[in-house]
């Protein structure tokens, strides 16, 4: 049952622009200051001229309104603030996205003073328009082909290779799939109450059921995150099981960073604020002790990579904090939590690449997703999000999006929708179902050379390694070890396999496989998802971190 509240501060369906209004009201409380102008209550466009004071935000004349639940899905739409009084049908069909604050209209002493007023609200709207990030439509065509990349993985059903954020994208898309969406859901249920609560989903008495891997934390809290986007929240002893179990993972990580925060998580930071939104979005408050970390961290860039921003974690970061703020769950932290969002907005736009990336092409999606829940005055947030849609419009042209996890975070973004939408999920949009790509028949290719090194082991390994082209990266491996002479290892992930050992030498602890085009160009993609070039040198170095 969804959280019941009469007060539009406190409730998470009350929306504004598409964004839970009480975290409107707490940004623009603390961003804009409000001058002492007479206390207004909402009224209706026309109700005489305006004045020239527009940008003074108000929060008292919303802190008792009922949410109107006519509005479709129970959420605003937008409203302006007026002098006199506004029926709930009206805050409906109110623009968007602006709270301005204007005195009453009695203030107003001749008709010149309201077309002044008009023309400074213009102006101030704007003004305003930079400050938000908005992504307009993309062409329907393009966004149904990144949907098709989906389908396919709806068909590996077991543990290893299912994949939550593949539910959680498509049910915060413009897209479905149908009948198939709703099995993968209940695969996704068997499973993972059978890895972490040890029910037995057969009779066949197997004594190794029982045996299988669990999920890891950022596995548990995409599962998490699934539930919501189906507007279910967790409870019931399973659930609570579910949620204890996450808990416990943050609490052992929490252990591994210590209490002078000179360790770190022994997964990352970035599935650290991943279980700490998941359990957000169902309403399940952490110690503040647990949330702190994850403060902490961003106040003192721990979320550093190999000494560069890690876009995509601090994004995950500031998803979790916005979700914090607008649950008011950690009332304690509240200004912390505050200060860490405008931090994490403004280490994401200094990322921005001249084409227009935050980050990378990879890390564009997420930090989208925060983005479109921010209000930055002055920071030109607008012409921001433009240029970073522009760049992925043109990535997804050239075919860029192969990774299921990626694809999974983009598609909300191209819906106007964002994780923090979790909160109170819209489960009756209508979405377009989608038809799996015609396949067109395989041609022959030619074949083209990668040269393949090693310099991590000894000897060193270095091989000129023959594929048709268009293979993967991980089809040069397997080729290379068909040859004799090479072998490796990997793990499946959420964004695919990755390498765990080369030539014999296992990873050890804080160390990974780096993919690099020689001589020193990390590549952005993993094995599974990488296209080498014909001369290409492709060397895999182990590294620490």
């Amino acid at each position: 049952m969804q959280p019941e509240s009469s007060h539009l501060g406190s409730d998470p369906r009350c929306k504004l622009g598409g964004l839970p209004l009480s975290g409107w009201l707490g940004k623009l409380a603390g961003l804009v200051p409000v001058q002492p102008l007479p206390t207004l209550t909402l009224g209706r466009a026309g109700q005489g001229p305006l004045t020239p004071a527009v940008a003074h935000v108000t929060t008292t004349a919303l802190s008792s309104a009922p949410c109107p639940r006519e509005c479709p899905g129970g959420h605003f739409q937008g409203l302006l603030l007026w002098g006199g009084h506004q029926s709930s049908d009206q805050l409906c069909k109110t623009s968007p996205r602006s709270l301005w604050r204007f005195p009453p209209a009695a203030h107003s002493s001749a008709p010149a003073m309201g077309h002044l007023g008009a023309l400074l609200f213009l102006l101030g709207s704007l003004g305003a328009l930079a400050d938000i990030c908005e992504i307009p439509e993309v062409d329907s065509k393009l966004v149904e082909r990144l949907g098709q990349r989906l389908l396919p993985w709806m068909d590996w059903l077991s543990l290893e290779y299912l994949n939550p954020s593949i539910y959680v994208g498509l049910r915060l898309s413009s897209l479905q799939a149908g009948a198939r969406e709703a099995f993968y859901l209940h695969i996704l249920k068997l499973n993972y109450q059978q890895s972490v609560l040890g029910l037995a989903v057969n009779n066949d008495n197997d004594d190794n059921s029982n045996n299988k891997a669990k999920p890891s934390m950022g596995q548990l809290a995409l599962y998490l995150l699934a539930l919501r986007a189906n507007c279910e929240f967790v409870g019931g002893r399973k659930g609570d099981k579910l949620v204890s179990q996450l808990k416990r993972f943050l609490e052992d990580e929490k252990r591994a960073i210590g209490s002078s925060h000179r360790g770190h998580p022994r997964t990352s930071y970035y599935q650290y604020g991943l279980g700490i939104l998941a359990l957000c979005v169902h309403q399940k408050r952490l110690h503040d002790s647990v949330v702190g970390k994850l403060l902490y961290a961003v106040e003192h860039d721990q979320h550093l990579h190999r000494g560069r921003l890690s876009v995509d974690t601090v994004a995950m970061a500031g998803l979790a904090f916005t979700c914090l703020e607008y649950s008011n769950l950690n009332p304690n932290q509240g200004h912390r939590i505050t200060l860490a969002i405008r931090t994490v907005q403004e280490k994401i736009l200094k990322a921005q690449t001249p084409e227009g990336h935050f980050g990378n092409v990879y890390s564009t999606p997420l930090a989208l997703q925060l983005l479109m829940n921010s209000f930055m005055p002055g920071k030109k947030l607008g012409p921001a999000c433009l240029k970073a849609r522009a760049a992925l419009l043109a990535s997804m042209q050239d075919g860029a999006f192969k990774n299921v996890l990626i694809i999974s975070q983009l598609l909300p973004v191209l819906n106007g929708k964002s994780y923090v939408d979790l909160i109170s999920p819209d489960c009756e949009a209508p979405r377009v179902l989608l038809q799996p790509a015609v396949e067109t028949p395989s041609q022959t290719r030619e074949l083209i050379s990668v040269m393949l090194k090693v310099p991590s082991v000894l000897p060193p390994y270095r091989h000129p390694i023959s594929v048709p082209a268009g293979s993967s990266l991980e089809d040069v491996l397997k080729k290379a070890q068909e040859l004799a002479g090479f072998t490796y290892g990997t793990q499946n992930s959420l964004s695919g396999p990755y390498l765990t050992s080369v030539m014999g030498k296992e990873v050890g602890e804080r160390e990974f496989w780096q993919l690099l085009q020689a001589p020193d160009t990390p590549l952005l993609e993993g094995i599974a998802d990488y296209i080498p070039k014909d001369g290409e040198t492709i060397e895999l170095r182990l590294v620490s971190w």
